[in-house]
């Protein structure tokens, strides 16, 4: 049987996050490209209730590949319930439909431009045999050693949380959405480091321990992001780390120092010889854990983190994103 046959033969799986803030203007659309495909089965979901119940009868239906149409979030949600439930017996291809508030894990390994478009374009291309294969490394994270953990790819903290607070507010409030918002609020995190007031405090205060990394005991941190994807949006990469390990670390120290100067490199993640001095780190490893008190933003979504609770990422599981 050729790759073509095989994959007109195999089951698509369609989740929607009908709550998601492209989707309320597309769902008809988006349900009627899918009904052009006999070996396509939707689902809308209201949120992500029904999520588990939905990839369990993916499961059953023995489809190989979930196409999941929503944000960040509704991706972190899928990977998680799949992961720590175990729905699948043999894993699944997976693909990124932009349709959230934020879609930086499409922007890397998932669908491009209309969602309506890609999707048809998609499984036209799928019945065909000519789709691309594309491997990344989940971050596993985990608060607290009770708590299960939570799957996703770009995690941020320190004066980042402040900056996505405020891009709720104000930036996507404003009517910038989906890639333009999240780059300036990675921009924004960075550049008002540099011209806003420095303040008495850290954002952050963290004891990060890991292969290659550069610390020993705590340290005061204006702003620490972590990725496991190969780019984020709008050009914004903000890792020049070395090294083999799957996950991407960056921390800028407290208070921040030559900022105007450092922006446009660190952003480009460019590495300059004077960083290191100035408190700009950036590294590679497979696994980190971590003692502070603050909120993390994972995907999107808000996690807190209280005293007394270790945080541990992990990068043993992959996701096989198709495009």
């Amino acid at each position: 049987m050729s790759l073509q046959q095989e994959w007109r033969m195999s089951s698509v799986g369609l989740i929607i996050n009908g709550r998601s803030s492209r989707v309320q203007s597309i769902l008809g659309d988006l349900l009627h490209v899918a009904r052009q495909f006999p070996n396509v089965r939707s689902c809308v979901l209201d949120g992500i209730d029904g999520l588990d119940r939905t990839l369990a009868e993916l499961n059953r239906a023995k489809v190989d590949t979930v196409m999941m149409a929503g944000g960040d979030g509704t991706i972190q949600a899928a990977f998680t319930d799949a992961i720590n439930m175990r729905r699948f017996e043999h894993a699944p291809h997976y693909v990124a439909v932009p349709c959230g508030m934020t879609n930086v894990i499409a922007a890397d390994c998932g669908l491009k431009g209309s969602p309506i478009d890609a999707v048809d374009q998609f499984l036209w291309r799928r019945n065909r045999g000519e789709v691309k294969r594309e491997k990344r490394a989940l971050m596993g994270l985990r608060i607290g050693e009770r708590n299960a953990p939570v799957y996703g790819f770009f995690l941020g903290a320190g004066a980042f949380t402040a900056a996505v607070k405020f891009s709720r507010s104000e930036i996507q409030a404003k009517g910038a959405k989906r890639s333009l918002a999240m780059g300036l609020t990675i921009g924004g995190a960075i550049m008002n480091a540099a011209f806003d007031d420095l303040p008495k405090e850290p954002p952050l205060v963290a004891d990060m321990r890991s292969m290659q990394s550069p610390f020993r005991g705590p340290e005061p941190m204006t702003m620490v992001l972590m990725t496991t994807l190969r780019r984020l949006v709008l050009g914004v990469n903000p890792f020049w780390g070395e090294g083999s390990g799957a996950l991407a670390v960056t921390t800028i120290g407290f208070p921040a120092q030559k900022m105007l100067s450092a922006a446009p490199s660190v952003l480009r993640g460019k590495s300059e010889p004077w960083f290191e001095d100035a408190g700009y780190r950036s590294w590679r490893t497979t696994a980190l854990d971590a003692d502070f008190e603050g909120t993390v933003v994972f995907d999107g979504e808000f996690f807190n983190v209280s005293k007394g609770e270790r945080v541990t990422i992990e990068t043993t599981h992959d996701a096989d994103f198709l495009n």
